[in-house]
């Protein structure tokens, strides 16, 4: 396959995400027919289908390919939640709110109701995941595995993680015209409160 050809493909493709997205954010994915995309997309059904067998193929396939490239951008190896690392954190913080928000529009889509499934939910537990994996990774400079993650380690990456992916989707939502720095901020003051009430408030 030649390059040109090759632009023509990716073009392709573009053009049926963009039909997809702008179906979704009309009715709901159950309502949405083949049709519809090629329609919105500008293409004819057998285009459609050199690339995809059905709408659940396309929606599976466009989830899939977010997920994994979240969790291949997620780079945090330089956070640490220890008082004297706070500003190194803050601003891997930053960097990874700055990519977030370059999809924002994208993920807002998936997030919308209308898509009939829950990639919210999927996207905050791989956010979890990744973060675990870099606080294990900067345990002493060495990985570790999670059944040697402290409890209170554990806690702390859920936290976090909780606390980001709850105060992207309001920033998305609510606040877009903030910038990342702030938005880190916001979600390090988080940290730091959970953890002043977590550990040391006495019940």
């Amino acid at each position: 396959m030649n390059e040109i050809t090759d632009l023509r493909v990716v073009k392709t493709l573009e053009n049926i995400k963009h039909g997809f997205t702008k179906c979704i954010s009309q009715k709901t994915f159950s309502s949405i027919s083949v049709k519809d995309i090629t329609t919105a997309a500008r293409i004819n059904r057998s285009t459609f289908y050199k690339y995809y067998e059905d709408k659940y193929q396309l929606r599976e396939s466009l989830i899939k390919s977010t997920l994994e490239e979240l969790s291949n951008n997620i780079n945090l190896a330089s956070f640490n939640l220890e008082n004297n690392k706070m500003n190194e954190s803050l601003e891997a913080l930053r960097k990874q709110l700055q990519f977030m928000y370059d999809h924002k529009d994208w993920y807002l889509i998936l997030w919308n109701k209308n898509m009939e499934l829950y990639v919210y939910e999927d996207m905050a537990r791989i956010f979890e995941r990744r973060t675990g994996e870099c606080l294990r990774e900067n345990s002493n400079g060495t990985e570790i595995t999670r059944k040697e993650l402290s409890e209170k380690q554990e806690l702390l990456t859920r936290l976090f993680a909780s606390s980001a992916m709850t105060t992207v989707k309001w920033w998305y939502e609510y606040s877009p015209n903030m910038t990342p720095k702030d938005v880190a901020n916001i979600i390090m003051d988080n940290i730091k409160f959970g953890m002043h009430r977590t550990f040391f408030q006495v019940t």
